[in-house]
């Protein structure tokens, strides 16, 4: 029995470094020194008696052997983990950790909330939120579930959609006082726009009107990555530009920012949740989807 679980847990750790890519990458997602790490998986080697990893100083790769090994551990780590649940009950309290990943300006005004009520309704969980805009791979960050914006890339993930964002267009009262008010897209040409840094290779704004999707010119002012800074830089004046509600709900009701051209937009952006394509889903990421669902149906 104890051998048995030593395998078990020796077949664990391989999948982690077969996934990160590295025996310290593996050591810091599962709490374990590097030489820890090493010796479960020389151990696991020696149980089955072929090589599993090829490691040199600078890079580690799978055998054919543990390229094999890998297909095969990973269905039955989520059988194990699945047997453990149902023994326990999905019902009773949830344990382990779980791993979110959003968008900063999205997660940070609303998951964050939404992840540390669930975290207080399941204390024997514990719960990391990981806030970034940049596509992180779910099996190489050892991300749980991820919420993401707009069109889905190819990637063999699970997504369920939550909603709906809406993408207006708006500056604040000092620019606009400054600079007129544009009423159609050929007027955009005479204005600055504040933007995201990753939106577009040029000075474009895609716009959906009464006619369809269009691009239009318009000089850029200032980037950011990030959603709170240019909302700041719209407050200030710096252009015009797109912006999610309800992310900008407070500054339009003072006045700091108001809508331009209403019959002009942004393409809506649909907000999935994703997570890997698994026979098997864990309890507790079906029961964060099922509060992630509720929390964003009141949101957006």
């Amino acid at each position: 029995m104890g051998e048995s679980m030593d395998v078990l847990a020796g077949m664990g750790v391989f999948v982690r470094v077969a996934e990160l890519g590295s025996l310290s990458a593996a050591g810091r997602d599962l709490n374990l020194s590097q030489p820890a790490v090493s010796q479960k998986v020389t151990a696991l080697e020696q149980h089955l008696g072929v090589r599993l990893i090829n490691r040199t100083t600078r890079q580690l790769a799978l055998t054919e052997a543990g390229l094999a090994y890998y297909a095969r551990a990973k269905p039955v780590l989520a059988a194990v983990n699945e047997a453990a649940e149902l023994i326990a009950g999905t019902g009773s309290q949830l344990t382990g950790h779980l791993r979110i990943q959003a968008p900063t300006g999205f997660g940070q005004m609303y998951v964050a909330d939404i992840a540390v009520e669930f975290q207080q309704a399941h204390p024997g969980l514990t719960l990391e939120l990981m806030l970034d805009d940049r596509y992180v791979d779910l099996t190489e960050q050892a991300v749980d579930l991820a919420i993401r914006f707009g069109n889905l890339r190819s990637s063999g993930l699970v997504a369920q959609r939550l909603g709906t964002l809406q993408r207006i267009l708006v500056a604040s009262p000092g620019y606009l006082a400054q600079h007129g008010t544009p009423d159609t897209p050929e007027a955009l040409s005479n204005h600055r726009q504040v933007r995201f840094s990753w939106a577009a290779p040029d000075d474009t704004m895609p716009l959906v009107g009464p006619k369809g999707s269009l691009l239009v010119q318009v000089q850029t002012s200032f980037f950011a990555n990030n959603t709170f800074v240019l909302t700041k830089a719209l407050v200030a004046g710096l252009g015009l530009g797109g912006a999610q509600l309800p992310q900008i709900n407070a500054e339009l009701a003072a006045g700091k920012l108001l809508r331009i051209m209403p019959n002009y937009h942004y393409a809506p952006l649909d907000v999935h949740a994703v997570y890997p394509t698994a026979h098997y889903v864990p309890a507790k990421v079906r029961a964060f989807l099922n509060h992630l669902r509720t929390g964003v149906s009141n949101i957006i």
